[in-house]
């Protein structure tokens, strides 16, 4: 009998080994922590910029011996705009990268001036009328941006840094009127104007939430402010414009 003994103690050993790890409890599975295995990105947008920048500018003109004045109204609303960005991952959630806004809208212009009389002083003739001028908007962004993935589809983005922006908009610098004898009225015939383009320094912040259908192919939401003043030579001098505004929109992301 004394050969099985030793075989009765591994015996015994291995059943409690097994019982032992069954009535252990399992170590739950850990979670899979989501990451961006992608290092470069780019978005493309359809974006809306609201607000206004509206703007005046009154001058003075010598007319008949005498000083006359024309004031223009621009009117420069809100509109569609297209915005298109990409960039690198550089460091975990880190990013740099650069984007594109283009903005082009047209700017309605009111016009309005005082025309001195021929034969008599101070009794000026009110000469009013419109003019369809336009405004162009291109703002170059370089950007410092968070990556911070919700979950392996969906990530958020937080981002800012300076923008350089070159505007290009339709000034009045003069007009035409025709009168009659004895010339108490004069009408408005047409308004004469020039484009002025100047650049500025200005800067830009925003946020993203992006919804990925594929690993590389996703779509998302953005808002975007982005904005600088301008300096514009107008008939009556050098004078501030401001440029750019709050923007919303979304399009198509990828990731590579």
């Amino acid at each position: 009998m004394k050969p099985f003994v030793p075989m009765a103690v591994v015996l015994t050993l291995a059943s409690s080994v097994a019982a032992d790890a069954q009535t252990r409890p399992a170590r739950p599975a850990p979670r899979p922590r989501p990451v961006v295995a992608e290092r470069v990105f780019l978005s493309v947008n359809g974006v809306f910029q609201a607000g206004s920048n509206d703007f005046r500018d009154t001058s003075t003109f010598r007319e008949n011996v005498e000083d006359g004045s024309l004031s223009t109204d621009y009117s420069v609303g809100p509109g569609p705009a297209f915005d298109v960005s990409g960039g690198v991952v550089v460091w975990q959630r880190l990013a740099v990268g650069a984007g594109i806004t283009r903005f082009s809208h047209s700017t309605p212009t009111a016009v309005s001036a005082a025309v001195p009389h021929p034969f008599f002083f101070n009794q000026p003739r009110t000469v009013t009328g419109e003019f369809s001028g336009s405004r162009t908007e291109l703002a170059v962004h370089l950007q410092v941006r968070g990556v911070f993935p919700l979950s392996n589809r969906i990530q958020v983005a937080v981002f800012g840094g300076p923008s350089f922006f070159r505007v290009e908009q339709a000034i009045v610098d003069d007009f035409d009127f025709t009168e009659a004898y004895p010339f108490d009225t004069a009408t408005f015939s047409r308004a004469m104007s020039r484009t002025q383009s100047e650049s500025a320094v200005g800067l830009h912040v925003g946020g993203d939430v992006a919804y990925f259908f594929r690993p590389e192919v996703g779509v998302g939401v953005g808002v975007q402010y982005s904005g600088a003043t301008v300096q514009m030579t107008l008939p009556s001098g050098s004078s501030d414009v401001k440029a750019g505004g709050a923007q919303v929109g979304g399009g198509l992301r990828l990731r590579f």
